[in-house]
């Protein structure tokens, strides 16, 4: 839909998110396999647009194979479905029944970085 939505209407500059106006970290996280957007896509169109442009903020960029749309943090998507969280992933999205243990080990990736990135901040 999202590919669809923007062969129709080319985004155009002003349309676009102006992430080196933002002063501070920024953390790109995404999954190859995610199917309900092209997340990548943005994230690698956004970390181009850094590289052009002068800004002040510092950028990292986490992008996994597999991790479906449900990129959280291992230990957000425990508090926010405390009970059958990883059977949700595999129920939800092919990749998470294909790749469970992946899915999983990117979840607690992001969860030691975004820490890390916290308590460094």
């Amino acid at each position: 839909m999202f590919d669809e939505s923007e062969r129709r209407h080319p985004i155009q500059e002003a349309e676009k998110i102006k992430v080196e106006n933002i002063r501070g970290k920024i953390i790109f996280v995404g999954a190859e396999d995610d199917v309900l957007w092209d997340t990548c896509k943005y994230i690698r169109r956004m970390t181009k647009r850094l590289e052009a442009l002068p800004h002040v903020c510092k950028a990292e960029t986490l992008i996994y194979e597999h991790g479906t749309h449900f990129v959280f943090p291992e230990s957000m998507l425990k508090t926010m479905i405390p009970v059958g969280s990883g059977l949700l992933v595999r129920l939800m999205f092919k990749d998470g029944r294909e790749y469970p243990k992946a899915c999983r080990q990117t979840r607690i990736d992001i969860d030691g970085k975004l820490s890390r990135s916290i308590l460094d901040w």
